[in-house]
Protein backbone atom coordinates (compact mmCIF):
# COMPACT_ATOMS: atom_id res chain seq x y z
CA UNK A 1 0.00 0.00 0.00
CA UNK A 2 1.56 3.25 -0.74
CA UNK A 3 1.67 6.42 1.67
CA UNK A 4 -1.22 8.87 1.10
CA UNK A 5 0.61 11.77 2.95
CA UNK A 6 2.94 11.75 -0.64
CA UNK A 7 0.90 14.68 -1.59
CA UNK A 8 3.91 16.11 -4.07
CA UNK A 9 4.16 15.85 -7.87
CA UNK A 10 7.28 16.53 -9.41
CA UNK A 11 7.54 19.31 -11.84
CA UNK A 12 7.72 16.88 -14.70
CA UNK A 13 4.24 15.32 -13.37
CA UNK A 14 2.81 18.14 -13.63
CA UNK A 15 4.52 19.45 -16.72
CA UNK A 16 3.74 16.23 -18.70
CA UNK A 17 0.00 16.28 -17.56
CA UNK A 18 -0.86 20.23 -18.07
CA UNK A 19 0.45 19.61 -21.54
CA UNK A 20 -2.28 16.82 -22.01
CA UNK A 21 -4.35 18.62 -20.65
CA UNK A 22 -4.11 21.35 -22.62
CA UNK A 23 -3.35 19.64 -25.85
CA UNK A 24 -6.92 17.52 -24.96
CA UNK A 25 -8.87 20.94 -24.44
CA UNK A 26 -7.81 22.59 -27.67
CA UNK A 27 -8.77 19.29 -29.53
CA UNK A 28 -11.91 18.43 -27.98
CA UNK A 29 -12.63 22.07 -28.46
CA UNK A 30 -12.48 21.20 -32.46
CA UNK A 31 -14.06 18.03 -32.11
CA UNK A 32 -16.99 20.07 -30.88
CA UNK A 33 -17.30 22.41 -33.14
CA UNK A 34 -16.71 20.64 -35.93
CA UNK A 35 -19.44 17.60 -34.68
CA UNK A 36 -22.01 20.78 -34.72
CA UNK A 37 -20.88 22.50 -38.15
CA UNK A 38 -19.44 25.72 -36.80
CA UNK A 39 -16.78 27.74 -37.88
CA UNK A 40 -13.61 26.49 -35.81
CA UNK A 41 -11.38 29.40 -37.46
CA UNK A 42 -13.77 31.86 -36.35
CA UNK A 43 -13.91 30.34 -32.58
CA UNK A 44 -9.60 30.49 -32.68
CA UNK A 45 -9.82 34.05 -33.61
CA UNK A 46 -12.93 34.97 -31.08
CA UNK A 47 -10.28 33.24 -28.32
CA UNK A 48 -7.22 34.94 -29.92
CA UNK A 49 -8.90 38.92 -29.92
CA UNK A 50 -9.76 38.01 -25.77
CA UNK A 51 -6.26 36.86 -25.43
CA UNK A 52 -4.67 40.09 -27.25
CA UNK A 53 -4.64 42.52 -24.32
CA UNK A 54 -2.63 39.87 -22.20
CA UNK A 55 -0.27 40.70 -24.72
CA UNK A 56 0.44 44.26 -24.41
CA UNK A 57 3.50 44.09 -22.15
CA UNK A 58 4.86 43.10 -25.41
CA UNK A 59 4.09 46.18 -27.73
CA UNK A 60 7.36 47.67 -28.55
CA UNK A 61 9.77 44.26 -27.80
CA UNK A 62 11.75 43.43 -30.36
CA UNK A 63 9.41 40.78 -32.69
CA UNK A 64 12.08 37.97 -31.74
CA UNK A 65 10.85 38.71 -27.98
CA UNK A 66 6.91 38.47 -29.54
CA UNK A 67 7.83 35.50 -31.48
CA UNK A 68 9.72 33.72 -28.31
CA UNK A 69 6.15 33.87 -26.47
CA UNK A 70 4.17 32.76 -28.83
CA UNK A 71 7.01 29.70 -29.25
CA UNK A 72 6.55 29.13 -25.89
CA UNK A 73 2.55 29.20 -26.22
CA UNK A 74 3.13 25.98 -28.73
CA UNK A 75 5.81 24.15 -26.77
CA UNK A 76 3.53 24.47 -23.33
CA UNK A 77 0.60 22.32 -25.05
CA UNK A 78 3.62 19.99 -26.02
CA UNK A 79 5.03 21.22 -29.36
CA UNK A 80 8.55 21.05 -29.89
CA UNK A 81 10.79 24.07 -30.51
CA UNK A 82 12.98 23.32 -33.72
CA UNK A 83 14.32 26.94 -34.55
CA UNK A 84 13.97 29.88 -33.47
CA UNK A 85 15.67 33.55 -35.40
CA UNK A 86 15.25 37.11 -35.91
CA UNK A 87 15.62 40.39 -35.00
CA UNK A 88 13.97 43.49 -33.89
CA UNK A 89 11.55 43.67 -37.06
CA UNK A 90 11.03 40.22 -38.76
CA UNK A 91 11.45 36.56 -36.88
CA UNK A 92 10.64 33.23 -38.16
CA UNK A 93 9.62 29.93 -35.97
CA UNK A 94 9.91 26.34 -36.49
CA UNK A 95 6.97 24.02 -34.22
CA UNK A 96 7.21 20.70 -34.66
CA UNK A 97 4.78 17.75 -33.36
CA UNK A 98 1.45 19.39 -32.21
CA UNK A 99 -0.60 17.92 -32.32
CA UNK A 100 0.39 14.19 -32.30
CA UNK A 101 -1.26 11.47 -34.45
CA UNK A 102 -2.08 10.14 -31.75
CA UNK A 103 -3.82 13.22 -29.89
CA UNK A 104 -5.97 13.41 -33.20
CA UNK A 105 -6.84 10.00 -33.74
CA UNK A 106 -8.29 9.59 -30.23
CA UNK A 107 -11.08 12.43 -31.37
CA UNK A 108 -11.02 11.31 -34.43
CA UNK A 109 -9.70 14.28 -36.09
CA UNK A 110 -7.08 14.70 -39.06
CA UNK A 111 -4.49 17.30 -39.10
CA UNK A 112 -6.05 19.66 -40.84
CA UNK A 113 -9.01 19.76 -38.44
CA UNK A 114 -6.26 20.94 -35.76
CA UNK A 115 -5.22 23.69 -38.46
CA UNK A 116 -7.34 26.91 -37.96
CA UNK A 117 -5.97 27.13 -34.09
CA UNK A 118 -2.87 28.34 -35.56
CA UNK A 119 -5.17 31.46 -36.68
CA UNK A 120 -4.73 32.21 -32.41
CA UNK A 121 -2.11 34.17 -33.18
CA UNK A 122 -3.98 36.56 -36.20
CA UNK A 123 -5.65 39.12 -33.47
CA UNK A 124 -3.25 39.19 -31.40
CA UNK A 125 -0.22 40.05 -33.56
CA UNK A 126 -2.92 42.14 -34.97
CA UNK A 127 -3.32 44.02 -31.60
CA UNK A 128 0.46 44.38 -31.54
CA UNK A 129 0.81 45.80 -35.44
CA UNK A 130 2.55 42.69 -36.19
CA UNK A 131 2.09 40.27 -39.33
CA UNK A 132 1.26 37.22 -38.61
CA UNK A 133 1.74 33.84 -41.09
CA UNK A 134 1.76 30.50 -40.92
CA UNK A 135 2.60 27.52 -42.73
CA UNK A 136 2.65 24.14 -42.50
CA UNK A 137 6.06 22.09 -43.38
CA UNK A 138 5.32 18.38 -43.66
CA UNK A 139 5.49 17.51 -39.57
CA UNK A 140 6.00 20.69 -38.45
CA UNK A 141 4.36 24.85 -39.09
CA UNK A 142 6.34 27.68 -40.14
CA UNK A 143 5.14 30.95 -38.14
CA UNK A 144 6.73 33.98 -39.02
CA UNK A 145 6.26 37.56 -37.52
CA UNK A 146 7.49 41.11 -39.39
CA UNK A 147 6.73 44.20 -37.85
CA UNK A 148 4.20 46.05 -39.75
CA UNK A 149 5.84 49.78 -41.19
CA UNK A 150 5.33 52.75 -39.35
CA UNK A 151 6.19 54.85 -42.69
Amino acid sequence: MSDVNDKEFTPEELLSQAQGNATAIALATIAYLKGRGLAIDEYFEFVGRQFAPGWEELRGQSVTDVARTAALNMVSVGGTLRSLQGNDTRAEVLIAGWPTDEDLSELRLTLSDSEPLWSIFLPIMDYLGIRYAWQRQDDAVMITFERESTE
